[in-house]
């Protein structure tokens, strides 16, 4: 990759980045976004007792969220600037977490013309499969753009 595309890459990351940070339900469920390359990202949920069910573990609906963030924003960053829509997701809860910091990736598998299918992972903060899962995204015509106030 040339210097041009590599600073374009990391623009268009950083927009990514900005619309994550700057959406309504971080400050729902605070959630950190890495871009560690096209196709594949980090986020880190920094969960606390409001994301708990009855018997104080992270709900797995939380642990959903944050798997399906995963899934949309590894396929983001190959969508050339455009939105991406999930249409399918399926997500296997592995293991319950108590109130501590969970990492989810996600990983582009496949890059269509229309649909992306990507893997995802969440792991507790002793690095213990949590839960994995499998989405589908659809290409949307939009573009992403800066939002006011992120």
């Amino acid at each position: 990759m040339d210097a041009q595309s590599e600073t374009r890459d990391a623009d268009y990351f950083e927009l990514l980045k900005s619309q994550f940070h700057g959406a309504p339900i971080t400050r729902l469920v605070p959630q950190t976004l890495e871009v560690v390359e096209r196709g594949y990202v980090k986020i880190r949920l920094h969960a606390d007792a409001r994301h708990h069910h009855g018997a104080g573990r992270i709900h797995g609906g939380i642990l959903a969220l944050v798997l399906d963030n995963a899934g949309f924003f590894a396929c983001a960053t190959e969508s050339d600037g455009h939105w991406v829509m999930t249409t399918e997701f399926k997500v296997n809860l592995l293991e319950s977490v108590a109130l501590e910091d969970v990492v989810a990736t996600g990983r582009v598998l496949r890059k269509g013309r229309q649909l992306f299918h990507a893997q995802m992972e969440a792991s507790d903060a002793h690095g213990g499969l949590a839960a994995v899962a499998l989405g589908s995204y659809a290409l949307l015509p939009r573009k992403f753009r800066l939002t006011e106030g992120a």
